[in-house]
């Protein structure tokens, strides 16, 4: 099978630039052959937001790279802002059936997250155009970006183009009872529910570590403040890898509170060791994340996750066996949590760790997602003839 993979990078590398990687490296392995087709935010910003609704050049380098390459089928991941749906239209002038992966809630808000000043926000989620997120500048604090990104997505509610798309890959059942109960709840009948994977990030140590640890972007929606009050009162060692817009206040923190450690950003090959000698992962997000790199690279290293009791995380960690749950925003459960599991004895933190590389292997290893991934192109190529 020939396979086109087409993703656009963020300015700041995450979870997505990970999964197409991985995904692609999987693919690889199993003997498909794969080309990616990616595009960039970075450089000519102004004329890239400008052609949102539809980007000429990426429309035009879609179409060369499909009569080079001539896949069997075409794996979109992200086109904001510099793809543009116009990919989706260069796929199918050559009737390539489409299969994209839903990353985040761009589809259904401008916000991308359903998080806006601090706390979750739905009222895009059933308005065509959704007037109170332009109002607000939900996107980048902007009205004027707010507004366009909105009218884009509503352009294309009117075209029909997400059902372009022939199936739909969703990261979890949360994200898609939110699609379910949206405006865009037609679209959900092509979709498959289909969980990231990663390979193997480190083997599961005996030793109980010797820090408690929280990795990926140092923002407000990533519960970085709820971190910080945390482990500011409670005293325990905690290291935080990653950038982002709190890094200043993280720094800050680290020089007021001697437990508090700011790595910086890291590779992949440094967040493994870091999880190694880790007591338990810190996963504080306040937003309906879709689904958290982070957390199956720590289940992978048999490191338990403590993480908020919100969106899909209430799926992915059963509290008391691969990790805790807190209750959101509540820094005295958070604190709670840590303190329980850091007063266990060795005995029953084995207990966690080894249930935490037990929801690996059954659920995120790379021999589960390839069965899985090559299920959802059958179906699409099937449909398609």
């Amino acid at each position: 099978m020939r396979i086109l993979i087409i993703h656009t990078v963020y300015r700041f590398k995450g979870g997505e630039d990970s999964v197409v990687l991985n995904e692609m490296e999987l693919l690889k392995s199993a003997g498909a052959e794969v080309e990616l087709l990616q595009f960039s935010n970075a450089g000519n910003t102004l004329l890239k937001v400008l052609q949102l609704p539809f980007n000429f050049s990426s429309f035009i380098k879609t179409k060369k790279k499909i009569a080079s390459f001539k896949p069997d089928i075409v794996h979109i991941h992200n086109l904001h802002f510099a793809g543009s749906p116009s990919v989706i239209y260069a796929v199918k002038k050559s009737n390539i059936p489409i299969v994209l992966t839903i990353h985040n809630y761009r589809l259904l808000c401008p916000s991308g997250t359903l998080f806006y000043n601090g706390r979750i926000y739905t009222r895009s989620l059933v308005h065509n155009f959704p007037i109170d997120a332009v109002l607000k500048g939900v996107y980048h604090n902007s009205k004027v970006l707010t507004f366009w990104v909105s009218f884009s997505l509503l352009l294309h509610q009117w075209f029909g183009t997400w059902t372009l798309v022939s199936r739909y890959i969703i990261l979890g059942q949360h994200a898609k009872e939110i699609f379910s109960d949206s405006k865009l709840k037609s679209i959900t009948e092509k979709m498959f529910i289909k969980p990231n994977f990663c390979f193997e990030s480190a083997t599961p140590a005996d030793q109980m570590g010797a820090y408690y640890l929280y990795v990926g972007r140092l923002s407000e929606e990533k519960g970085l403040n709820l971190l910080l009050d945390a482990f500011s009162e409670n005293g325990l060692q905690l290291k935080i890898a990653g950038g982002g817009p709190l890094q200043n206040e993280v720094m800050a923190r680290c020089d007021a509170y001697p437990n508090i450690h700011y790595i910086g950003n890291v590779d992949k090959t440094a967040v493994n060791s870091l999880l190694k000698d880790a007591i338990a992962l810190i996963f504080p997000s306040e937003w309906y994340e879709t689904f958290g790199m982070v957390i199956i690279e720590a289940f992978s290293a048999g490191i338990p996750v403590i993480a908020t009791r919100l969106g899909q995380l209430k799926f992915t960690i059963k509290n008391e066996y691969n990790g805790l749950l807190f209750q959101p925003g509540n820094k005295d459960d958070l604190s709670e949590k840590v303190l329980f599991y850091d007063k266990l004895s060795a005995e029953q933190k084995k207990i966690y760790k080894r249930n935490a590389r037990q929801s690996y292997d059954a659920q995120y290893s790379p021999a589960k997602n390839i069965i899985e991934l090559n299920n959802v192109y059958e179906d699409a190529l099937a449909g398609n003839r």
